[in-house]
């Protein structure tokens, strides 16, 4: 009894040894991971006459706070202005072991600055001149502050290029975007320039929510013409998302101005969307809003067949046949594609749709014939014959 009470007990012993280790290389491990993790903030926050910037970045921590209106110069190296009493900005820059704090307020004799690091006060010297430039200059293309006045400013002096060329020196898809909104609304663009901002934003945004944001309001305003739709849609497919990229799409169908060309380039850019369900809905909207050529019906097909849910492939194609005017090609296209239904039910809803609309046509007749046959299920099989034979 005693050799078995002592066996338990090292037993107990060494299973509880076991745990403390466990434990101790879990906990080592986590900390591994944390430590060799990137981590990354970029917030900006408006409220009232409160504008916040935070950026963190490893070991970088920047705020950035405002209060009232406070104007930089031309080149963004200082602070030209603060608007009233009650304005103020306050920087916190913590970096490399370092940090550094900035306020500017109102005094009776102009602007007063006040300058710490780590916590001393420190004359607000040459050096402390060039690291607040940097800061502001970051404030402004990193943090956005100022976007909308600024785009005007640039467009008065130099045109929609330099709007374009600011831009490219700027850091974040939120900011690239005020940008690109700004100079939308106010650039009066040409044909040439609308293409031009279509091609820079989808190739310096990478943010599938931003670029779709800024395509929207772009199909909102311009896409006069085949040329810019087309690389209009050109951008949707450099989209990832499938919910960002039927958004898009959907705006230029909601256009409903495309070209046979630009057609069948939409049906082939919906294919590439994984979701059958956003697939679908971009398919029910272009049988919808549109007449199908016999290119423009091949390449709807195609989007179709890629339709793994037999539930959403039988909406494509019943909304398909609503609008087809019982035509006898879109029949047989619908029948072609009904032969891909593997669900009983919902290849029997169809066809049965196909019977009433087909109007006694013999060929069409006898390929629902054809197809009823793949029916497993005697029940909808009988259903769908009864259409055809009534």
């Amino acid at each position: 009894m005693n050799k078995i009470i002592k066996a338990t007990f090292h037993l107990l012993l060494l299973t509880f040894a076991c745990a403390l280790v466990g434990d101790s290389v879990a906990s080592s491990q986590t900390t591994e991971v944390q430590s060799s993790k990137t981590v990354k903030e970029n917030s900006i926050r408006t409220e009232n006459d409160n504008w916040n910037w935070i950026h963190k970045d490893d070991s970088v921590r920047l705020e950035v706070t405002i209060r009232g209106k406070v104007e930089f110069a031309d080149d963004y190296t200082d602070i030209k202005s603060i608007s009233d009493d009650n304005g103020r900005i306050r920087i916190i820059d913590e970096r490399g072991g370092e940090s550094r704090k900035f306020e500017a307020v109102v005094a009776p004799d102009g602007l007063k600055r006040s300058y710490w690091v780590n916590g001393e006060s420190r004359p607000f010297d040459n050096e402390a001149r060039v690291w607040l430039a940097k800061i502001l200059n970051d404030t402004v293309r990193q943090g956005g502050y100022d976007a909308r006045p600024r785009v005007q400013r640039i467009l008065r002096e130099s045109g929609p290029n330099g709007v374009l060329q600011e831009i490219s020196q700027l850091k974040g898809d939120y900011v690239k975007r005020i940008y690109f909104d700004e100079l939308i609304k106010n650039g009066n663009l040409s044909d040439e320039m609308v293409r031009q901002v279509l091609r820079q934003a989808a190739g310096e945004i990478k943010s599938d929510y931003e670029k779709a944001q800024l395509l929207i309001k772009i199909s909102e305003n311009y896409l006069h013409n085949d040329s810019q739709r087309a690389v209009y849609l050109e951008g949707v497919n450099t989209i990832h998302s499938d919910y960002e990229k039927g958004r898009t799409l959907s705006a230029l169908i909601k256009r409903g101005e495309l070209s046979k060309g630009n057609l069948t380039f939409l049906l082939r850019s919906a294919a590439s969307i994984s979701s059958d369900y956003e697939r679908a809905q971009l398919l029910i909207k272009v049988a919808e809003g549109f007449a199908l050529d016999d290119s423009a019906r091949a390449a709807y097909m195609d989007a179709v067949a890629t339709i793994n849910s037999d539930y959403e492939k039988g909406r494509v194609i019943s909304a398909f046949l609503k609008k087809a005017d019982n035509h006898k090609e879109s029949l047989m296209f619908a029948l072609k594609s009904a032969s891909t239904i593997s669900s009983d039910y919902e290849k029997a809803q169809l066809l049965i749709k196909v019977a009433a609309a087909s109007s006694g046509d013999e060929t069409v007749r006898a390929a629902l014939i054809d197809s009823a046959k793949t029916i497993k299920s005697e029940y909808e099989r009988g259903r769908v014959l009864n259409a055809v034979f009534k």
